[in-house]
């Protein structure tokens, strides 16, 4: 198991919030998994204080839960917690496919044609932090772009402990799953940007979490 890395910054506490959230998203922990405070801060050499602040910070972002008496955990998404999300998820994520098709650039739509190549490469080489954090960026890009900062920051939270904890293979469920299939409902959301599909944001979005 790797070992986190020493930080010695000024801002402690944000260098500490960035180490941590970037250790969940590769599976440094494991889901359930209980964080102490004092262990981390002894690993990247910080007083326990800004370690303690960076895990609330998280707990607020919904990538780590706290609990009175019991302490700091990585959050465990269950069958039921996924499906809440995805209810939420269709209507906001078609929003902002709508918002953002307006806004989209040429810049943009190449970005997300190399996002688009490097989830479906790293989910076929079993690369899952990889893929996820190439997931995030794609999804993010079109949020940005939707002009919106309250909707993209509501689709941050919501969605940080799907990609976090959930690989794309488990939090669909579906055991044939491929690369093939992947890039395929990525190229849909990309034509829906382009002005070339037939299919409705709802359409692409619902196909894309296979609903």
């Amino acid at each position: 198991m790797h070992q986190l890395p020493v930080v010695k910054s000024v801002a402690v506490r944000d260098s500490v919030v960035e180490v941590i959230r970037q250790a969940l998203y590769s599976r440094r922990f494991e889901p359930g998994q209980t964080l102490s405070d004092v262990s981390i801060a002894a690993e990247m050499e910080v007083s326990r204080g800004p370690v303690r602040e960076a895990l609330l910070l998280l707990v607020q972002e919904g990538l780590v839960s706290h609990q009175p008496n019991r302490g700091f955990s990585v959050v465990q998404l269950t069958a039921a917690d996924v499906a809440e999300i995805h209810r939420v998820r269709v209507p906001l994520e078609a929003t902002a496919l709508v918002a953002a098709k307006a806004e989209i650039t040429d810049g943009d739509l190449a970005l997300l044609r190399e996002l688009r190549n490097a989830i479906a490469s790293e989910f076929i080489k079993g690369n899952s932090p990889a893929c996820t954090q190439a997931d995030i960026r794609f999804h993010s890009l079109i949020w940005e772009r939707a002009g919106n900062s309250r909707l993209a920051a509501t689709l941050q939270t919501l969605l940080s402990p799907y990609f976090a904890y959930g690989s794309l293979e488990k939090v669909h469920g579906d055991t044939v799953r491929s690369g093939e299939t992947i890039a395929h409902e990525h190229d849909l959301i990309i034509d829906y940007l382009r002005g070339q599909s037939e299919m409705s944001a709802e359409d692409c979005i619902r196909f894309h979490l296979g609903l």
